[in-house]
């Protein structure tokens, strides 16, 4: 082989060699990543979150750009239903739905820090992770959310149920909130639940009162939340409304601010659970739940104003 020849070879080789590197790096960060984002590296998750999100706000500033704000809405929970260990429903597509809801909770949280950048959107998982259901409402809580969306896609048992559907707890499940004055002080204006606190001593029935009053104002937000992403779905998704519906479910029992579970559709359906996967059909949810946030934040605006 004569040295000009070499030179041929040589590079092709090393591409070669670079691309299987390469290849073998992305699938160990990648296998390590599912199994616990971070511990490759050493890096605690929150605080990546918490200084992209602190970035993202400066940068947009800077730019002097007019933007969009909400007027009460100003921290959104985003919790993708089920992962790790539970990978909720198998569609007729045979997609996980823990991997359709992460994917959903990604591009919504995406969609509405574009449109609204001041507002800071927390998600329960950003990988695939086993998470309670305890554990997914007091990190909303700790969040001091003023919106908690828990994101799913339905099954049944057989191929016809199709349409879209959203729950909220049922008054007697609903646990007011039971912090004392204090914790609220510097939060008046960013919880819709405003003025839960108690007066009074343990067992008086002014405290009963209260805790009736704070219940039924929180199963009052949690309602028109509800109504409202059953309202944004009506408008972008070609499907059939089943309706707001009322349930005792684990991941919103103890919120201390509007949730609702979102149900955006059935994999088990022949035809709906083939349309669930494709980009266009999670973009119309996108759209769906924006217009919800959206809307529920004006709404939220009069019935605040409207308090005495």
């Amino acid at each position: 082989m004569t040295f000009s020849g070499s030179l041929h070879v040589y590079p092709r080789s090393i591409q070669r060699l670079s691309a299987l590197a390469f290849g073998l790096a992305l699938l160990l960060i990648s296998q390590t990543a599912i199994a616990h984002p971070g511990s490759l590296w050493g890096i605690d998750l929150s605080s990546v979150v918490a200084l992209r999100d602190q970035a993202r706000i400066a940068a947009y500033r800077s730019a002097g750009a007019p933007g969009e704000r909400l007027n009460r809405v100003s921290t959104i929970v985003l919790d993708p239903g089920h992962g790790g260990d539970n990978s909720g429903a198998i569609g007729v597509a045979g997609i996980r739905e823990k991997h359709l809801t992460l994917e959903l909770a990604y591009h919504l949280r995406e969609a509405i820090q574009e449109r609204y950048p001041d507002v800071r959107v927390v998600m329960t998982r950003y990988w695939d992770t086993s998470l309670s259901l305890p554990e997914r409402v007091h990190l909303a809580n700790l969040a001091q959310a003023d919106v908690f969306l828990s994101l799913h896609y339905n099954a049944a048992v057989h191929n016809r149920a199709v349409g879209y559907e959203t729950f909220y707890l049922r008054p007697q499940d609903v646990t007011p909130e039971p912090a004392p004055v204090e914790e609220h002080t510097d939060h008046h204006d960013a919880s819709p639940i405003e003025g839960a606190r108690l007066v009074g001593q343990h067992d008086d029935d002014l405290v009963f009162i209260q805790r009736d009053l704070i219940r039924a104002h929180q199963h009052e937000l949690s309602a028109r939340l509800a109504h409202s992403v059953q309202n944004g779905f009506r408008g972008h998704l070609d499907s059939i409304d089943r309706g707001v519906k009322q349930a005792n479910f684990g991941v919103l029992r103890g919120a201390h601010m509007p949730a609702v579970v979102v149900e955006a559709g059935f994999l088990t359906h022949p035809d709906e659970g083939s349309r669930l996967i494709e980009r266009a059909h999670r973009q119309r949810v996108v759209n769906a739940l924006l217009d919800a946030i959206v809307n529920f934040d004006a709404e939220l605006e009069h019935v605040l104003d409207d308090q005495p």
